[in-house]
C-alpha cells in the first residue's frame, strides 16, 4: 500500500501531474462509454474511434466526423465539453509554466549539463574568460557545450562573461561550489576530456590553495581517469595538490616570473617565448605521437629525417602519465622491503600506488632511447608577420 500512496501524493502535489492523470482519466472513461453506447453495435468501428472522438471532444477542435446520436453518448459529450476547456487551459498552462521554470533554472546553472568531450573550469577568477576561450577555440567540434564552467557566481556574472567572449551555445554554467561532489557531479565530470581548478579570489594564498585541495579531491573522487590541472598559489602546496590527484599544477606568476628573468638577459628571448605560446589556432609549438618507425631512431636522425620530409622541427619528446608502483620505490636488495613486497602479494593487494608525469625530455640527444616515449614536441613554420615582427625587435641588452 505505501507505494500506490506515494505516487498518489507525488501526482496531487504536482499541478502538472494532476492535470495530466485528470485528461488521461477522462479520455479513457470518455472512450469506453462513447464506444459502449454509440459504436459497438458497429462491426466498422473500434474503440480506437471512440479515443479518437473523446480527443477532438475534449482538445475542442470537434472535426464533426462523429456525432453521438444517443441520449448517454450526449451526455457523455456534454460532459467532456464541460470539463475539457477548464482541464485543457490547465495543462497548457501548466506545461508551459514548466517549461519556463526549466529554461530559469538552466539560466542559473542549477540543472544538469548533458555533454561529452567538454572541458570543465572549476571556480572563477580574473583569467577565467581567457582560459574559457582558448578551450572553447581549441576544442573539437561537438553537439553539446565546450566548456562547462563550474562556479559559485550569480547568473548575472556569468551572462556577462558569456557575452564578452561571445561562445552562445559553446559554454554552459553549473553555479555552485566546486568542492562539493553534487554541484560538480552537474558537469558531467566523467566524460569530460579535462579539468581546469582556478584559485579564488578574495582569499589568502593558504584559503585559496585549500579550497582548490578540496575540489581536486572532489573531482579525483567523481572522475578518476580525467586530465586534471590546478592553479596554486603557493610552491609548497603542489606537492599537495599532487597527492590530490592533480596532473599540473602551475603556481600563479611563476611563468611571468621567468618570462621577466629571461628578458633580463636578452629581449629576443621573450620573442621566442611570445611565438611559441601565440594563441589558439596559431601557436608556435604542437605536440603529436610518437610513430611506430621513429621509436628506433636516434634523436639527430630523427630531427633529420623531419626536416627532409618538410615536416616541422622536433625540439622534445614526452611521455605520458603512468602508474607508479610500490616495486619502484622499494629496494629489492633490502629485506624490509622484500618483506613489505610479500606482504602485498599475500592479501592480494595492488601495487599501484599512484600515477607519474607526464615528463619532458628537451632535445635528448642520441644517449636517449626513444622507445621509451609516446610523443613530440614540435616547432610551427614562422609566419612571415611573426618574422618581421621579431626583427623590429630590440637588439642585445
Amino acid at each position: 500500500m505505501t507505494a500506490p500512496v506515494t505516487l498518489l501524493r507525488r501526482l496531487l502535489a504536482s499541478t502538472l501531474a494532476t492535470a495530466s492523470a485528470l485528461v488521461v482519466l477522462i479520455l479513457v472513461v470518455a472512450s469506453f462509454g462513447f464506444y459502449y453506447f454509440e459504436l459497438r453495435h458497429n462491426p466498422e468501428r473500434t474503440l480506437f474511434d471512440a479515443l479518437w472522438w473523446a480527443m477532438v471532444t475534449l482538445s475542442t477542435v470537434g472535426y464533426g466526423d462523429f456525432v453521438p446520436v444517443t441520449v448517454p453518448g450526449r451526455l457523455i459529450g456534454m460532459g467532456i465539453m464541460g470539463t475539457g476547456i477548464g482541464i485543457m487551459a490547465a495543462l497548457t498552462g501548466n506545461l508551459a509554466s514548466a517549461l519556463i521554470e526549466r529554461r530559469n533554472r538552466k539560466r542559473q546553472g542549477l540543472l544538469p549539463v548533458k555533454t561529452s568531450g567538454h572541458c570543465l573550469v572549476l571556480g572563477c577568477n580574473a583569467h577565467a574568460p581567457g582560459l574559457i576561450k582558448a578551450l572553447a577555440a581549441a576544442a573539437p567540434p561537438s553537439r553539446g557545450p565546450a566548456v562547462v564552467l563550474v562556479a559559485p557566481i550569480t547568473p548575472e556574472t556569468f551572462a556577462e562573461i558569456a557575452a564578452d567572449i561571445g561562445l552562445a551555445d559553446r559554454l554552459e554554467f553549473c553555479r555552485g561550489d566546486p568542492s562539493q561532489e553534487s554541484v560538480v557531479g552537474r558537469a558531467s565530470p566523467t566524460t569530460a576530456r579535462a579539468a581546469y581548478i582556478l584559485s579564488q579570489d578574495g582569499l589568502s594564498p593558504d584559503e585559496a590553495d585549500q579550497q582548490t585541495l578540496l575540489a581536486a579531491l572532489t573531482f579525483r573522487g567523481l572522475a578518476p581517469k580525467v586530465q586534471l590541472y590546478a592553479e596554486a598559489l603557493l610552491e609548497t602546496n603542489r606537492k599537495h595538490l599532487a597527492r590530490a590527484g592533480v596532473d599540473v599544477t602551475l603556481i600563479r606568476g611563476d611563468l611571468a616570473e621567468r618570462a621577466l628573468g629571461a628578458m633580463g638577459e636578452h629581449p629576443a628571448l621573450w620573442q621566442f617565448m611570445e611565438r611559441l605560446l601565440g594563441g589558439p589556432g596559431g601557436r608556435g609549438m604542437q605536440a603529436r605521437p610518437l610513430a611506430h618507425d621513429e621509436r628506433g631512431l636516434r634523436w639527430s636522425q630523427l630531427v633529420a629525417r623531419s626536416l627532409a620530409d618538410g615536416r616541422r622541427l622536433p625540439v622534445a619528446v614526452f611521455r605520458l602519465k603512468r602508474d607508479i608502483t610500490i616495486k619502484e620505490l622499494l629496494d629489492a636488495d633490502s629485506a624490509l622491503d622484500q618483506f613489505i613486497l610479500e606482504l602485498f602479494a599475500a592479501y592480494g593487494q595492488e601495487d599501484r600506488i599512484g600515477r607519474q608525469g607526464p615528463t619532458v625530455v628537451v632535445n635528448p640527444g642520441d644517449d636517449v632511447d626513444l622507445a621509451g616515449f609516446d610523443g613530440l614536441i614540435v616547432l610551427a613554420s614562422s609566419a612571415p608577420a611573426a618574422t618581421a615582427a621579431a626583427g623590429t625587435a630590440g637588439g642585445p641588452a
